[in-house]
């Protein structure tokens, strides 16, 4: 499959595609699935799309039609963004130093992606609207959440930006969302080194702390990926008491090029670029396992939506065996919408067969002390961890 049949057009701009939704096939009849809970509500299936693909409400309201029964907002902010200048999609294969982009697909028909597109959003008083619309379109069973990140403005500090982050959150709520998506795998503009936000504990834990008390709305921390199993304990245990749940890992941030060796993107700081697809499913479903054993140990008791290189049904079927509270998938809705129907009809017939039902976390409690603890008490905590982590033989070296 070609990469310009994805249902995404990468030969055309982030605008074209935001304002082309694609006509999704109508499908009949919708198969049943085993039915789940998130955040104390019921939801149809344990399938759903992660942050990125749904670019407004008429992309939602496709999706929605095909049987994704959580579904994700595109990551708005408080101001306008652009997304970078063409090219912002290439097919690539992982290699050892690099990632590396191709001019065909595999033959097995793996899909993995370099993206590479900022973060764009539209102006507040247009997305605003879209979530409402969003939110109208969506059945009994299904659940919107909404993609925020907070802004810098010059000079900024870190209240500044730990402000707007709750800005953009109330307002979400505000147009309709059911949950919001605390997006932290961006990068700290306060480190002296690169590092995501997510790395930043103390600025992490501040950031959901504020969001917390602003909205009363389930709110789910995404993270990107953890240098150690040490380091996921550690922090997944700082932030959890502000937190209802966990979004992991929505891909790899590396080095793209091309087949001769030079950048597959133009334009300054665009050598990295965020590798999603097939070829990532095995680092960051280790990591989403490496949460939910922590998870199971009894350290927290939070959702975990997983993500990361879920292009089979099987690969889906595996994370919530696991205890994933949802499957979250991106690059397999681009290239094939009905990949719903396919996981909708696998996981019925796996429940047919016998196989028990796992007990997720749903992420509908918060312990009372997490409500009541003033700023204070938030910056305290993130500052230490209540426990170590056991030692752990394997570490998640990313190629």
């Amino acid at each position: 499959m070609a990469i310009s049949q994805t249902v995404y057009r990468a030969d055309r701009s982030y605008a074209w595609n935001y304002g082309h939704a694609p006509a999704l096939p109508r499908v009949r009849r919708i198969p049943s699935a085993p039915p789940g809970r998130l955040f104390d509500r019921d939801i149809t299936s344990r399938l759903g799309i992660a942050a990125g693909p749904l670019l407004n409400a008429k992309w939602i309201a496709g999706y929605a039609r095909l049987g994704y029964d959580v579904l994700t907002y595109a990551t708005v902010t408080s101001a306008f963004r652009p997304a970078y200048p063409l090219p912002n999609i290439r097919l690539v294969e992982s290699r050892e130093q690099a990632a590396v982009a191709l001019r065909r697909p595999h033959m097995n028909g793996a899909v993995t992606l370099a993206v590479s597109l900022g973060m764009p959003s539209m102006e507040p008083d247009v997305w605003r609207k879209d979530v409402r619309r969003a939110k109208d379109a969506l059945s009994q069973g299904q659940l919107l959440i909404v993609s925020v990140a907070g802004a810098l403005p010059p000079g900024g500090d870190p209240e500044s930006l730990i402000a707007d982050y709750a800005r953009c959150a109330g307002w979400a709520v505000e147009a309709g969302a059911d949950a919001i998506e605390v997006h932290l795998n961006v990068p700290d503009p306060f480190a002296e080194h690169v590092q995501m936000i997510f790395e930043n504990v103390p600025l992490s834990a501040q950031i959901l702390y504020r969001v917390r008390t602003t909205i009363s709305e389930p709110i789910v921390a995404k993270v990107g990926m953890f240098r150690s199993p040490r380091l996921l304990h550690e922090t997944a245990t700082k932030l959890a008491p502000w937190t209802n749940g966990f979004v992991l890992v929505h891909g790899v941030l590396r080095r793209v090029v091309d087949e001769e060796g030079k950048a597959a993107f133009d334009g300054a700081g665009r050598d990295l670029a965020d590798v999603v697809g097939a070829d990532t499913f095995a680092v960051c479903a280790r990591q989403v396992e490496e949460m939910l054993a922590w998870r199971k140990a009894g350290a927290w008791d939070r959702a975990v939506l997983g993500v990361g290189g879920i292009t089979s049904t099987g690969r889906a079927l595996h994370l919530l065996r696991e205890g994933a509270d949802v499957a979250l998938v991106a690059t397999a809705a681009l290239v094939d919408p009905q990949f719903s129907i396919t996981f909708r009809t696998a996981a019925a017939a796996e429940r047919s067969a016998g196989a028990p039902a796992p007990v997720p976390a749903n992420g509908a409690a918060r312990p009372a002390r997490a409500r009541a603890t003033s700023s204070r008490d938030a910056r305290s905590q993130s500052r230490r961890s209540k426990r170590g982590a056991p030692r752990r033989r394997t570490k998640h070296a990313v190629r």
